[in-house]
């Protein structure tokens, strides 16, 4: 078991996926109060050089960001573009060896599917975890830096832990179909699917609550609630139905359902490759 983890280990850091991952969070944390920030300075200097009254109400808005504004779009990016860029860092790990043949010569020499899935399903998981939620505080912190307005911190946590478990369930998932089929794209393009239209069609429904998609809701609502702003950019939020449900209930469900599938989802691995096992037993193979 512990060859399994160190062989894990170095597969993530030799092919520089985790310094990747760890750039790609950085940046996605700090591009929005960096572009905002700009803007805002662009749009303070168009109201110094326009005195008449010409400049608008929608230039005023963009003048005027709160340190929440830009925090609900690190959660909304964190969760949305870091998500799909992971899927992407991790194809390799996540079905790519079972393409590529070279978890053939692992199996002969007797590793068990749950010594090779197990490491997967916690080095990446928790990962993903680890470096999104600080990802999501370091956002935070450098648009209260660079805005005005106060944060409520204890709602900045909960963003952080809701986006980081949100972006771990889909790492497993993305592990547990390209383990299982041996077809790491086919995994990548379930996932965004799954989290481009699902939500949606749970929406509809009216059951988008309670499960583990609406965790970037939960993420999103704590964001916004971490500090109040009549902005354009949060009026629009609302007009997207963001959900601002940040009742205990919803939230402990949420997490609770989206820790319990990853569970499971490590045993539905296991399963599949046991299936696929050859046992040379006798004079012929047997599946």
């Amino acid at each position: 078991m512990i060859n399994g983890f160190r062989k894990e280990l170095l597969f993530y850091m030799r092919g520089g996926r985790l310094i990747t991952l760890v750039i790609v969070m950085i940046a996605l944390a700090v591009m929005s109060p960096l572009m905002f920030g700009m803007t805002s300075q662009m749009m303070q200097m168009m109201k110094e050089a326009m005195p008449d009254g010409s400049y608008s109400e929608l230039a005023e808005e963009f003048s005027s960001f709160s340190a929440s504004d830009i925090t609900v779009y690190n959660s909304e990016y964190i969760c949305g573009i870091g998500a799909i860029i992971i899927l992407f860092i991790f194809k390799a790990a996540a079905g790519g060896e079972q393409k590529k043949r070279s978890v053939i010569i692992p199996q002969c020499a007797g590793i068990s599917p749950e010594r090779y899935v197990l490491p997967k399903f916690i080095i990446y998981p928790l990962s993903i975890f680890a470096v999104s939620f600080l990802a999501v505080v370091l956002g935070a912190a450098v648009s209260a830096a660079m805005f005005p307005g106060g944060l409520d911190w204890s709602m900045i946590m909960l963003s952080a832990f809701a986006t980081g478990v949100f972006l771990a369930f889909c790492t497993a998932l993305q592990f547990c179909v390209g383990l299982s089929t041996g077809k790491s794209n086919a995994a990548v393009v379930i996932v965004i699917a799954m989290q481009m239209f699902l939500p949606t069609i749970l929406a509809m429904f009216r059951v988008d609550r309670f499960n583990p998609l609406a965790l970037s809701s939960i993420s999103l609502a704590a964001a916004r609630a971490s500090g109040r702003s009549g902005s354009v950019l949060l009026s629009t939020l609302d007009a997207a139905g963001t959900s601002n449900d940040l009742s205990s209930l919803n939230v402990a469900v949420s997490f609770g359902t989206a820790i319990v599938i990853s569970v499971i989802l490590y045993f539905v691995t296991v399963f599949a490759l046991h299936t696929k096992e050859v046992h040379n037993e006798g004079n012929e193979p047997v599946l």
